[in-house]
């Protein structure tokens, strides 16, 4: 941040950041082997850094790799480098305590631009990772970027900037003229992205809120993408989730939702079912219905942000069930009432085939369409076991992390009640590397991965919490 000092105050704040990563990686080194002197340890977060930041880039880690076990780095050290956050941020000319101008936003996946508000709070240091708050606006999407700008603020203020000072919250506010889509969902990522890239944000404690078309959002991507939020809060928003299946997926991400005792189509009824839903099935799903229409209540904007507090995303949970579609949004929408056509960038597709520690494969050329949903419930057992259920499912990938087995014993996965893998498995730099850099996402950190094939169907278990 500016700070009044010119160039030698940005000077003295780049050289804080890199020396905090840098003591950061020499105590990963010096708890696992022999140690490095600083210079060479910073310079090797910077390649590392360089590599991942770079997302859409086909490089191969090869070279980065070749430095780090030059440097008897472990996988362990590579991961508290990584999640250490980048060695230096750039100087971002945002005042801290106010909401920013509208900020360009250029899509990351396609042909679009639009713009975006961020909220740097008082207590913002970019040595330390802070939650990031994603706040997406109501409207339709034929709305124009004005109408959009004008939504997002009163979606903010005072509320939400008001929780985000008193927690230290960063935020942004994407703004999109073509509603909550597969376009809508590309300047949301985007958006993350270069919040990532300029702040110091925590991976594991990213959260996503959003009232109206922006609850429609914030529950869409809490059944498309759970493993990406810490907690999520959709407002007076969502459909009969129960009805379409999708409701499925949301027993993987912990949830606060809320709508008015007035409010229109059906938007209580559905949530109601939602809610009840969720409850038979015994998890901590939160569900409040406050005296009132279709807006924002301040009340319940101040206990959802003070209960995002004690939320973490967990990749490593014990159980994960999944349920899922086509597996990449590499397409643009259309409306008749858009001024124009979009076209997706060719190899930038949006991931939707991840739940947690499971990644499902693309289901064989001349599959049935009625057989393209793919369903698993996977369970980390005693023993360095592991098991999974699956439904439609022929390839999964299993993500693997030492909270989840012990690399130093075989480890066995079991698929539809069959042994599909039974051996040692290997760390590999390179797959942390490349995981890392897809997704930017700096705490999605896998050690290895084992690719097994399943053979025929088991019916998957109801979502339960016992």
């Amino acid at each position: 941040m500016r700070d009044g000092g010119g160039v030698a105050a940005h000077d003295v704040a780049m050289h804080r950041r890199s020396a905090f990563a840098a003591f950061v990686l020499a105590a990963a080194l010096a708890a696992q082997g022999p140690s490095t002197t600083l210079a060479p340890t910073n310079a090797l977060a910077s390649k590392v850094d360089a590599f991942v930041i770079d997302t859409w880039s086909n490089d191969s880690p090869d070279a980065v790799v070749a430095a780090l076990r030059e440097a008897n780095v472990a996988p362990k050290a590579l991961e508290s480098m990584l999640r250490a956050g980048r060695p230096a941020y750039p100087d971002v000319s945002i005042e801290k305590g106010k909401l920013s101008a509208r900020l360009p936003l250029p899509s990351e996946h396609l042909d679009h631009a639009t713009e975006h508000y961020v909220y740097v709070p008082k207590s913002y240091d970019p040595a330390v990772a802070h939650p990031l708050l994603v706040v997406g606006h109501g409207g339709s999407a034929a709305r124009d970027l004005d109408f959009g700008a004008r939504a997002a603020r009163a979606g903010l203020r005072p509320s939400w900037l008001e929780a985000a000072e008193r927690h230290g919250f960063l935020v942004v506010a994407p703004l999109s003229d073509r509603g909550w889509m597969q376009i809508g969902t590309s300047m949301l990522f985007s958006a993350i992205a270069r919040m990532q890239r300029d702040f110091h944000v925590d991976p594991d404690r990213v959260f996503l809120t959003g009232h109206s078309m922006g609850g429609h959002l914030t529950w869409r991507s809490a059944f498309w993408f759970a493993d990406r939020w810490a907690a999520v809060s959709p407002m007076s928003g969502g459909y009969d989730y129960v009805k379409s299946g999708d409701v499925f997926n949301l027993v993987n991400v912990r949830g606060f939702a809320t709508c008015g005792e007035q409010e229109p189509y059906q938007i209580r009824e559905f949530n109601e079912t939602i809610a009840k839903w969720m409850g038979e099935r015994r998890y901590p799903w939160s569900f409040a219905v406050v005296p009132g229409g279709h807006e924002i209540f301040p009340d319940e904007v101040a206990r959802i942000a003070a209960a995002f507090v004690d939320c973490r995303r967990d990749l490593y949970r014990k159980r994960v069930w999944a349920r899922v579609g086509g597996l990449r949004f590499e397409a643009a929408e259309s409306n008749p009432k858009w001024a124009k056509s979009h076209t997706w960038t060719a190899g930038r597709p949006i991931d939707l085939s991840t739940a947690h520690w499971l990644r499902f494969c693309d289901v064989p050329e001349g599959t049935p369409p009625e057989k393209h949903a793919q369903k698993a419930f996977g369970e980390v057992k005693d023993g360095n076991r592991i098991e999974l259920t699956c439904e439609n499912v022929r390839r999964i990938r299993v993500l693997l992390h030492p909270r989840m087995v012990d690399f130093a014993a075989p480890v066995t996965i079991v698929a539809n009640g069959k042994v599909a893998f039974d051996g040692i498995v290997q760390p590999d730099l390179a797959s942390m590397l490349r995981l890392v850099r897809e997704f930017s996402d700096r705490g999605r950190v896998f050690w290895a991965a084992v690719e097994i094939a399943v053979e025929g169907d088991r019916e998957v278990p109801e979502p339960r919490l016992d």
